[in-house]
């Protein structure tokens, strides 16, 4: 079994690249920490220090234990800082997956808003893709995720939560006068989105593929800014969820153009494993749950 004691006293020697120096720094007599290492090479059964006239060098075992003796050091740091969380009254924590969609419009609210009557309860939130946030679910790299609603199935348990609406972003001379379009009259547009990846970028391709028209994307981005930093300069114009880009619209000069089409109305979800919910992660899912619009 590796000592935590003894792999701190490794990562020092490893670094000062001296016995005597690491034993200096430790407050520990040389010979405690020459037999410490030893120990740990018969018990590991490599060598991982070669000794010489100017110290100690690292072998090539050494150095691959090194990389594990950060890591680990690393996680038993924050274990002990979580931990320390829960002996000052922490009820628990919840990690939650969301797409760019509800991290630019509505979720940071609502968030708060939990928070404010479940303060013990921590929040760890990432922004990631729809379809990668699936998977991540499943392999249970986090306990809630909020997505956009598609086609097929999920395997995983869903609660509506928030709408939201796409509107075209355009440069103030494009569909000059305009106030509503449908998406066929775009056809000829080249367009700046967020990758293939997203949930909004494939609902375009899969809308222009069923009117018998190229979606063109000819510049993908990885935000909201950029993407209206692309229109801006003139590279196309393009669809984004309105009230995120109402953030972006008024700086740049650029404009919106309402969508005129059915499925430019979104619904998200929150997705989960209903049986696995910690207590924690379920008073989230049920409140976050109870901002859906009524019908």
């Amino acid at each position: 079994m590796l000592n935590l004691t003894t792999l701190k006293l490794f990562i020092r020697v490893a670094e000062l690249g001296s016995l005597s120096r690491a034993a200096d720094d430790a407050n520990l007599a040389i010979g405690a920490i020459s037999r410490r290492l030893s120990q740990l090479e018969h018990e590991l059964g490599v060598q991982l220090l070669v000794r010489n006239g100017r110290g100690v060098a690292l072998t090539p075992a050494g150095d691959a234990l090194l990389v594990h003796a950060h890591r680990i050091m690393r996680e038993v740091g924050l274990a002990v800082s979580d931990l320390s969380d829960y002996a000052k009254g922490l009820k628990g924590s919840v990690d939650i997956l969301a797409c760019t969609a509800a991290i630019t419009q509505f979720l940071p609210a609502d968030l708060a808003a939990f928070g404010q009557d479940n303060g013990k309860i921590r929040l760890n939130i990432q922004e990631v893709y729809s379809s990668e946030i699936v998977g991540r679910l499943r392999a249970g790299e986090a306990q809630v995720g909020v997505i956009m609603e598609e086609p097929g199935t999920l395997g995983l348990d869903t609660w509506k939560y928030r709408c939201d609406r796409l509107a075209v972003v355009a440069p103030p001379h494009v569909l000059f006068g305009t106030h509503s379009v449908r998406f066929q009259d775009l056809a000829e547009h080249e367009f700046v989105q967020m990758g293939y990846d997203t949930a909004n970028t494939r609902l375009l391709a899969r809308s222009a593929d069923e009117q018998g028209w190229p979606f063109r994307l000819r510049a993908a981005v990885d935000s909201y800014d950029a993407v209206c930093r692309m229109i801006q300069a003139g590279f196309g114009i393009g669809v984004l969820p309105s009230e995120a880009a109402k953030n972006f619209i008024v700086p740049m000069g650029l404009k919106l153009v309402e969508l005129d089409e059915p499925w430019a109305q979104r619904q998200m979800l929150l997705a989960a494993d209903a049986a696995s919910l910690s207590g924690p992660a379920r008073l989230l899912v049920e409140f976050l749950a109870a901002r859906a619009p009524l019908r």
